[in-house]
């Protein structure tokens, strides 16, 4: 997945990556929901199959309107709602450290009006500035980021030289020792003469 970059949206981060694909887990549960509950909904599914479909990924309408035909009550309609969903490619889900469910920029939006109607102007907002780089930013977030793995990467090789060094200070210590002892016997010899 891009890079992550993360807003302020009234205190709390909104994680989108650098194609504009939003975290729908980090802020849905700002606002007390489960991104699960929004890909159930029959006119959430819908919206993902027909947007699929126009961007070229799929025709699942078809097998959306298969299962809209079921108990839209059961959990075994809902799975299959779900499931649909995730196969629409506008979906992705990642467990562990970045993890969550991540919606594509097109879904941003539609999912952020079923959080909050002024998250969803907010959102709108900050997935034309990540998308289209809005002034500079996008350039300095870039800028910072390439500066921050260059500077990790060189700590890391100065912690490898580091680790290297205290196994190798000690020969490099013995072998001053021996040449200055070597050094003050020449010049004790020299005096001498």
């Amino acid at each position: 997945m891009a890079d992550i970059i993360p807003f302020d949206y009234q205190g709390q981060f909104v994680r989108f990556n650098s194609d504009g694909w939003i975290n729908a887990t980090d802020i849905a549960r700002q606002f007390g929901k489960e991104p699960n509950d929004w890909l159930m909904q029959r006119d959430s599914v819908k919206y993902l199959c027909a947007l699929a479909k126009a961007i070229g990924e799929s025709d699942f309408l078809q097998e959306y309107n298969i299962i809209s035909e079921l108990d839209g009550s059961t959990a075994a309609s809902r799975a299959k709602m779900l499931r649909l969903a995730k196969r629409t490619g506008l979906v992705t889900a990642k467990a562990g450290a970045g993890g969550g469910t991540w919606l594509h920029p097109k879904l941003a939006v539609v999912f952020a009006r079923w959080l909050d109607v002024d998250f969803a102007v907010w959102c709108d907002l900050h997935i034309d500035a990540v998308l289209r780089g809005s002034g500079d930013a996008l350039q300095e977030y870039e800028r910072a980021h390439k500066a921050l793995e260059s500077r990790k990467e060189l700590a890391s090789e100065q912690g490898r030289g580091l680790a290297q060094w205290r196994h190798q200070k000690e020969p490099f210590q013995q072998q001053v020792e021996y040449w200055r002892e070597q050094l003050q016997m020449t010049l004790a010899l020299d005096a001498a003469i």
